[in-house]
């Protein structure tokens, strides 16, 4: 995953799926039949419109801290080219193009051996990030998936009394998928299970449950149009976490900076990672850091602006970083993913509701 090489994904498809080499597949591969899927933790949108998720949308606010709090994500839906356009020729589905960003530490966590070249870390005005620090960098990934919209044959069948009043409602899925992700597998329902007011800024509040050959998984995630959530529409998200029995305080606020376009930034002016300290490029070193008994850089919360590519690797690699992919710890950059991970933060407006 750190060098987001296609042929991992090759080697993990070839060895857990097609072959079964390694035994880590224990559940049956397929998706839920419609009406026996997890039912949704609370009433989906009814007669939910497909049409109205067309265009690009970020991810702005999410809840499973495994799998909905990675930074820069957007989502795409389209209209799939081969569907038919005859006068009565309907849709039920819809292309996804998925774009995220996972991060991964350089080599050894540090970045190239220290020059005397001082570092620049900026700051954002819009979005409050950092940026330009060499010690944790963005692997950008794709994903592309087709969207199936569900259509209820008996009306009747999903629905319930909604908190003892006679307003119906359905805990039925609003679509389901199936794609790939780093060479496996992976099937998902989605609920829509609220959106915007008439006079409010877009937003789709999903739950979305899933599994792969390896692993059952859950979550939630808010769309919005723009790269952040408007304030006024904080109220009706809130209401609806808590609703579903979600507690809003687990949400996480996605960091989209790296979508910004012409962004003025400014340096900081204190701290470990400012212009003016000139041990900045030692210190960035995690292992100088902590010999020293000091913060390391590398674990400051950065983002990158223009973020370094992993390395490629291109004929033999010296013998020294053989050896530390061995010796490694592979949590450090589970842990490193987990630093840049912000709580979402409510108003106090909002929480009084």
């Amino acid at each position: 995953a750190r060098y987001n090489d296609k042929n991992l994904d090759n080697l993990l498809k070839c060895t857990i799926e097609d072959n079964e080499c390694i035994k880590v597949a224990i559940l049956e591969g397929g998706g839920d039949k419609f009406g026996q899927e997890p039912r949704a933790p609370a009433p989906t949108v009814k007669n939910f419109d497909l049409k109205s998720l067309e265009g690009s949308w970020y991810k702005v606010v999410g809840y499973n801290p495994n799998y909905d709090c990675f930074s820069c994500q957007r989502n795409t839906f389209s209209t799939p080219k081969n569907v038919g356009g005859g006068l009565f020729a309907t849709n039920d589905k819809l292309q996804v193009d998925v774009e995220f960003s996972m991060p991964h530490l350089m080599p050894d966590g540090t970045p190239e051996p220290p020059k005397s070249v001082r570092e620049s870390i900026m700051r954002g005005e819009d979005d409050g990030l950092m940026y330009g620090s060499q010690s944790i960098a963005f692997n950008d990934y794709e994903a592309h998936e087709t969207m199936v919209f569900d259509k209820v044959a008996d009306p009747f069948s999903d629905l319930v009394l909604n908190k003892g009043s006679m307003k119906e409602a359905s805990y039925a899925r609003t679509a389901h998928t199936e794609g790939e992700m780093f060479g496996l597998k992976f099937w998902e329902n989605w609920y829509i299970i609220g959106e915007n007011d008439a006079d409010q800024d877009e937003f789709k509040f999903v739950y979305y449950n899933g599994k792969t050959r390896q692993n059952t998984y859950e979550g939630a995630f808010v769309y919005s149009r723009s790269r952040d959530l408007a304030p006024e529409s904080m109220k009706k998200v809130y209401s609806i976490a808590k609703d579903a029995g979600m507690n809003p305080d687990q949400f996480c606020k996605i960091r989209n900076g790296c979508f910004l376009d012409n962004t003025v930034v400014t340096p900081t002016e204190t701290g470990l990672g400012s212009p003016s300290n000139l041990f900045r490029g030692i210190l960035a070193s995690t292992k100088i850091s902590q010999l020293l008994g000091v913060e390391p850089v590398a674990a400051e919360q950065v983002v990158i602006k223009r973020t370094p590519k992993a390395p490629r690797i291109q004929g033999d690699r010296p013998w020294w970083y053989e050896v530390g992919d061995y010796l490694e710890n592979p949590r450090r950059h589970y842990e490193a993913m987990d630093s840049l991970r912000k709580p979402m933060e409510w108003p106090e407006y909002v929480k009084d509701q």
